[in-house]
């Protein structure tokens, strides 16, 4: 992910004594917008290497991590493949580096696929049924992904009059449909995915905005970025290989609210990424290009029975 905030060595590997690490390397983690994440080779006392993360949370502050962190053991206690927050030498999962809220997990093997195909689509399906079948409680002190939305809303004065519009209309579709009562990722990017050298899935990461919501929602974010060519229009194979893994792992939807689904979602990331980066003080990617969401809004619009979206701010 980006770095918005430096460490120095020194201050690292005090960092990790206190979990009985010893510092071998470490480098900044390049996807992502919105931490600063540094990838760590360590070794434990007894000498064995010990890859972790270091994750510096710039927007969260501890009382609003404390659920997220609450909802990550409760996954990995039920064997999802997700990084619970390691503990230090007095049991604390959350600590402070340079006065921002931090944890540290352990580095999941795999590396991310930005290229992916059906097994890798099918995977991910299989992965999002068994992550809605868990119990709604451990997720249920969590940000709203409605409220989220509504934030990024104030940014809809940035589009062309027809797209707003149009945003306007999807908005108004999306708060007449009951919300949901599983836990969901809300963010399943190709970049928050693990994948081993046979292309097995590993790891998923970043559920700093799982909540609950429709387990729609949930699988129109996956779509829209899993299942969707370079230019943003819908792959048919990989969308039918991710809803058909859904399915078969004993996941359940509505067709007609995953179209709206599919549209809410494009436009949640549409209106995000216009919100820009974090900081201007960032090595790495800082923000990603709003027009890519603006394109996949157009074609997800569409299929509404609506008009495609402008390109690419309206």
């Amino acid at each position: 992910m980006s770095v918005y905030t430096r460490i120095e060595t020194e201050h690292l590997a005090r960092l990790l004594a206190r979990f009985e690490l010893t510092l071998k390397g470490a480098e900044a983690a390049r996807h992502g917008i919105e931490n600063s994440t540094f990838l760590i080779d360590a070794d434990t006392a007894s000498g064995e290497p010990r890859p972790v993360v270091l994750t510096v949370f710039e927007q969260f502050d501890g009382a609003a991590l404390a659920p997220y962190l609450e909802l990550l053991a409760s996954l990995a206690a039920a064997g999802l493949p997700v990084p619970a927050a390691l503990s230090d030498d007095h049991g604390q999962r959350l600590f402070e580096v340079v006065g921002k809220p931090a944890v540290l997990t352990p580095r999941l093997p795999g590396g991310h696929c930005f290229e992916p195909e059906v097994p890798h689509c099918q995977q991910i399906g299989a992965l999002l049924a068994r992550l809605h079948r868990q119990p709604s409680a451990p997720a249920r002190a969590l940000t709203d992904e409605r409220q989220r939305l509504d934030t990024f809303a104030h940014h809809l004065c940035r589009l062309s009059e027809g797209d707003q519009m149009h945003a306007r209309q999807i908005l108004e579709q999306w708060a007449g449909v009951d919300p949901g009562d599983v836990p969901v990722h809300a963010d399943l990017f190709r970049d928050n995915a693990l994948f081993d050298d046979q292309g097995r899935l590993t790891g998923v990461l970043d559920f700093y905005n799982a909540c609950l919501e429709r387990p729609e929602y949930d699988l129109a974010v996956a779509l829209n970025d899993w299942a969707v060519a370079h230019d943003g229009r819908p792959v048919p194979r990989r969308q039918a290989a991710l809803l058909a893994a859904y399915r078969d792992a004993g996941g359940h939807w509505d067709e007609s609210i995953l179209a709206l689904a599919l549209a809410v979602a494009a436009l949640r990331f549409w209106l995000s990424r216009l919100a820009g980066p974090v900081s201007e003080q960032s090595e790495g990617e800082g923000s990603k290009d709003p027009s890519e969401f603006a394109r996949i809004f157009g074609y997800r619009f569409s299929a509404l029975g609506g008009v495609e979206a402008s390109a690419p701010f309206g």
